[in-house]
C-alpha cells in the first residue's frame, strides 16, 4: 500500500455483518472483494437486485464476490475476517492466496480464540483485533438489514507488537471511514475491548437463542434481565481473575443490557443460527468462558447450563458437518483458547 491509494480489502465471510463492512468499505472508496464459501449465500450475493439496506433506507449492492478455491494469488492490504468462530482455523489456512508481505489480517468476530488462531498462522505482528456493537440480519429475500448500534462502528487495536503496515491500515480506516460518518476508535490494548464485547455476547446471545426473542423483547422481561445479569457477572469475575480492569466490570449486567438496547428489534446472531438450523458459536463463547473459568478455578454454572441447552438445540438439527465442530477438551468444552 502506498500513501494516497485506496486500500485493497478482502472480506472473508460475507454473512450479515461481513456484508455491512464490505458496503461501508466500498463507500469509503476502498477496492473490495467479498469471499464466501457457502454456495447458496454466494448465489444471493451475486444477485444484482440484492444488497445491504442501511438505516436511512438506502440499498447498497453487494461488492464483487468470489468463492473457493480462491484461484490466482493476489495481495490485499487488509483481510477482514468475519467467519464464524468454529471456522477461523480453516479460514486462516484459506487466506494464503490473499496474504502479501504487508497484508494486515483483521478479526471482527465474536468469542475467544479467533485472534490466537490467526496469529498462529500469520503472526501476531500483522493481526488486528476489532469489535463492533452494531448489528445486522439477513432477511428471507437475501437482503441484509443493517440497524446500526451503540458506540463506534469499529474499535480496533493490534494483537501483538505491530508491523508498520498495521499502524498504517489502522489510521487509514479511521480517516476514510470517519470521512463517511463511521467512527473508528483505535486502541493500544485490544484485550479489554475484546473482553467487554465478549461479556455482552455471552450474557445475551444464548438467551436470545434459547427464547427466540429479539433484543427489545428480552429487555421487556424482568426474568430474562435477571438471567443476563447473572451471566454477565460470572463472565466479569473471570475477566477480573485474568487481571483485566475496565469500567464496565463495575456493572457488567447493566453494560450488557445497555448493549442489548442497540440491538432493538434485531435477532441476535446466535438466534439467527438456531432459526437457520446451523451450528452456533457457543463453543467460542460460553463454552470458552467455562474453560477459562475452570483454568482459573472459577466455576461458571450458569454458563455451563445455557451452553448445554444450546448444544441440545443443535443436536435437534442432526449431525453437524465434522469440519464445523469446535475442538473440545476431555470435559466436553473447548480447549483453553488463550494458551
Amino acid at each position: 500500500m502506498t500513501t494516497g491509494t485506496p486500500l485493497r480489502v478482502a472480506v472473508v465471510g460475507m454473512g450479515a455483518l461481513g456484508s455491512v463492512f464490505a458496503a461501508v468499505y466500498e463507500e469509503a472508496g476502498f477496492r473490495v472483494v467479498g469471499v464466501e464459501r457457502d454456495p447458496e449465500r454466494l448465489r444471493r450475493l451475486r444477485d444484482p437486485s440484492l444488497g445491504v439496506r442501511f438505516p436511512d433506507g438506502t440499498l447498497r449492492p453487494y461488492p464483487e464476490v468470489t468463492g473457493y478455491p480462491l484461484g490466482e494469488p493476489g495481495a490485499f492490504d487488509l483481510i477482514h475476517v468475519s467467519v464464524k468462530g468454529y471456522d477461523t482455523a480453516r479460514a486462516a489456512e484459506d487466506l494464503a492466496p490473499l496474504v502479501g508481505e504487508d497484508s494486515v489480517v483483521l478479526s471482527v468476530q465474536n468469542g475467544l480464540g479467533n485472534l490466537e488462531a490467526l496469529a498462529a498462522r500469520w503472526g501476531a505482528d500483522r493481526v488486528l483485533g476489532g469489535i463492533t456493537a452494531h448489528s445486522a440480519e439477513t432477511l428471507p429475500d437475501g437482503t441484509v438489514r443493517y440497524r446500526g448500534g451503540r458506540g463506534p462502528l469499529l474499535a480496533v487495536g493490534p494483537f501483538g507488537p505491530p508491523r508498520p503496515c498495521v499502524l498504517t491500515v489502522t489510521q487509514t480506516l479511521k480517516a476514510a471511514l470517519g470521512g463517511c460518518g463511521y467512527h473508528v476508535e483505535p486502541v493500544d490494548d485490544v484485550e479489554p475491548v475484546r473482553w467487554k464485547k465478549f461479556i455482552a455476547n455471552v450474557a445475551t446471545n444464548p438467551v436470545a437463542a434459547l427464547t427466540g426473542r429479539t433484543g427489545r423483547q428480552m429487555l421487556a422481561s424482568p426474568s430474562l434481565c435477571r438471567l443476563i445479569d447473572l451471566l454477565a457477572e460470572e463472565a466479569a469475575a473471570v475477566a477480573r481473575a485474568r487481571g483485566l480492569r475496565f469500567s464496565e466490570l463495575d456493572d457488567p449486567g447493566g453494560f450488557s443490557r445497555w448493549a442489548l438496547e442497540g440491538v432493538g428489534d434485531n435477532r441476535i446472531s446466535m438466534l439467527q443460527d438456531v432459526e437457520a438450523r446451523r451450528p452456533t458459536e457457543i463453543g467460542t463463547l460460553n463454552e470458552a468462558l467455562v474453560a477459562e473459568g475452570e483454568r482459573l478455578g472459577l466455576p461458571c454454572p450458569a454458563h455451563r447450563a445455557v451452553a448445554l441447552l444450546v448444544r441440545a438445540l443443535e443436536e435437534a438439527f442432526g449431525p453437524a458437518h465434522p469440519e464445523r465442530v469446535p475442538d473440545c477438551g476431555p470435559n466436553g468444552y473447548l480447549s483453553d483458547p488463550t494458551g
